[in-house]
């Protein structure tokens, strides 16, 4: 079939746990448009090259600023974003008139959809939790998820309903019908290895700017005062440096299967807490320090879940101090994850494509 997928590019999340899915429709003959944004898209064309078409579309207006997220300025941007999906969808249809698309997968792109063929959207978020965990507030964003349900076909959660990884983010929800929602169970391209752990810390930067480059300059600045061997990827895939200084080796960027090497080869791996990067961790069965967004409350919610469940160590941006939390996210146990009998790729091709 013909496919136009959305990507989000908030970060590179979004892009890499969609590359399973896209391996997979491509493997099955699938043909595939992706539409995205900035290093995200850039990411998804170094990993498929001319395998796939691209698109660029821009996406909403970041709510991130130097100091902090989130809520009063996402509250004061609804109406531009209401307009930026609108906008959106003016273009999708344009393009969907066009070519003809048999299927629209978005992840987390609103606009992303037509009523007149079969769209699914996917998100491990279809509440925002708000600070204070004000519950008519957070009530209200649900519903604000909700009010596109007549777009999509179903909503695709990556987790699992029962043992769940994303918490209040999309279970006990009150608007969403179980008919709308089918949990996939965690999604993940890498894979464990068999392998010696003889990197001590892998330092993974990523995220929206402009968090990224603060958090980058403070793990520079404070990388060298660990002990062993340190690995630090920059999440530029526009960077395509490579300094090793001592036991301090720095990548601009690593493709996935360099990534999927350093991380099983790590013994603590020290990251923000987005949920794609969580699942990788669970996957992988790795210890962690989390280093949350400041004030974007998906991953200052994931970090203290977890933290409160002795699953991963977290600290706040302002206050980490690299050589003193790496001993104390040590102790902390990790997640196994005990995958499902249908892999979640199998159900979401199940779901989208009707394969058995």
């Amino acid at each position: 079939m013909k496919v136009l997928f959305g990507i989000c590019s908030w970060g590179l999340g979004h892009a890499t746990r969609d590359i399973p899915l896209i391996k997979r429709m491509l493997e099955k003959g699938h043909t595939l448009t992706l539409c995205g944004n900035g290093r995200s898209l850039e990411l998804l064309k170094k990993e498929f090259k001319k395998n796939c078409c691209y698109l660029d579309i821009p996406d909403y207006s970041s709510p991130y600023s130097k100091r902090n997220f989130f809520v009063p300025k996402f509250i004061a941007y609804v109406p531009f974003y209401i307009d930026e999906i609108i906008e959106e969808h003016r273009r999708i249809k344009k393009l969907i008139y066009k070519e003809k698309y048999q299927r629209i997968i978005s992840d987390n792109r609103f606009g992303v959809y037509s009523k007149e063929i079969p769209s699914y959207f996917i998100s491990h978020q279809l509440r925002f939790i708000v600070p204070g965990r004000i519950k008519p507030l957070e009530m209200a964003t649900e519903r604000f998820n909700y009010s596109f349900k007549n777009n999509f076909y179903k909503f695709l959660v990556p987790d699992d309903e029962e043992n769940c990884l994303s918490g209040d983010l999309s279970h006990r929800l009150n608007y969403f019908k179980k008919n709308r929602v089918e949990y996939l169970g965690i999604i993940s391209d890498l894979k464990k290895r068999n392998v010696k752990e003889d990197i001590d810390y892998f330092i993974s930067i990523s995220g929206p700017e402009p968090q990224r480059t603060v958090l980058e300059k403070k793990i520079l600045a404070q990388a060298s005062s660990l002990k062993g061997k340190v690995v630090i990827a920059l999440g530029k895939p526009e960077d395509g440096k490579e300094i090793v200084n001592n036991h301090l080796c720095i990548f601009g960027f690593l493709e996935r299967k360099r990534q999927e090497e350093f991380i099983n080869r790590a013994k603590l791996v020290i990251t923000r807490p987005g949920y794609t990067t969580m699942m990788e961790l669970v996957v992988l069965g790795k210890k962690a320090l989390f280093i949350p967004t400041p004030g974007q409350t998906e991953q200052v919610y994931l970090a203290s879940y977890h933290k409160k469940k002795g699953n991963f160590y977290s600290v706040e941006q302002d206050k980490l101090n690299l050589r003193e939390d790496v001993d104390k996210a040590k102790e902390y146990k990790g997640i196994t994850y005990n995958a499902s009998k249908e892999n979640g790729v199998d159900k979401f091709m199940r779901i989208v494509f009707g394969d058995s």
